[in-house]
């Protein structure tokens, strides 16, 4: 008697590469509100920017690798990676700290490998583990939801702190990371005992 193994039953969707990726990206959308509702502006900005890195990225490797640019740049993979790196991204991280990542995670992570579906790790973690690794300052400098520290940062002030480091008066980083917050209220316990 033999045993026999048939295949596992596989449902396909009928769906491309690009239906699938923007099935991914229209689900990002309501991630996309609730950050920021609680963070502010900063991730669509940051994922403007990293979309346009990312294209730009892409394209430049297609044309290396001497690949066409339509089949490829329309698929999505590189407009979901520079989001998903854009999410893992401080929301006030400095403009570079984004570019970086996005270059890194679709030069290296992506297409050192061969292009999608042969690289082993999702570029964007491996944009965000570099971002890790060589910027631990910046990529650890979160503020706290906008709702907790009752503050208002509108769209232009958050523009100024992406690309200028331009705070508005009397707010700096380590006042947004409250940092300084704990350290004082620290200091005053310790002057009460």
């Amino acid at each position: 008697m033999t045993l026999q193994t048939p295949p596992s039953p596989h449902i396909h969707s009928g769906l491309r590469i690009s239906g699938m990726m923007l099935q991914v990206i229209a689900a990002l959308i309501p991630a996309i509100i609730c950050y920021t509702w609680f963070f502010g502006w900063g991730l669509i900005i940051n994922s403007v920017i990293a979309i346009l890195t990312a294209v730009a990225s892409e394209a430049l490797m297609l044309k290396l690798r001497k690949r066409p640019l339509k089949p490829f740049l329309g698929d999505g993979s590189a407009v979901l990676s520079g989001m998903l790196l854009a999410f893992c991204i401080p929301p006030l991280a400095p403009w570079w700290i984004t570019v970086l990542g996005v270059a890194f995670a679709l030069i290296i992570g992506k297409h050192l490998y061969g292009g999608l579906g042969y690289n082993p790790f999702n570029p964007a973690m491996v944009g965000y583990v570099m971002l890790l690794i060589s910027f631990p300052l910046e990529m650890t400098s979160w503020m706290p939801p906008l709702i907790l520290e009752q503050l208002e940062i509108g769209f232009i002030d958050t523009l100024g702190m992406i690309f200028f480091s331009h705070f508005p008066y009397g707010l700096s980083i380590d006042a947004l990371s409250s940092a300084t917050p704990l350290d004082a209220m620290k200091t005053d316990l310790g002057l009460n005992n």
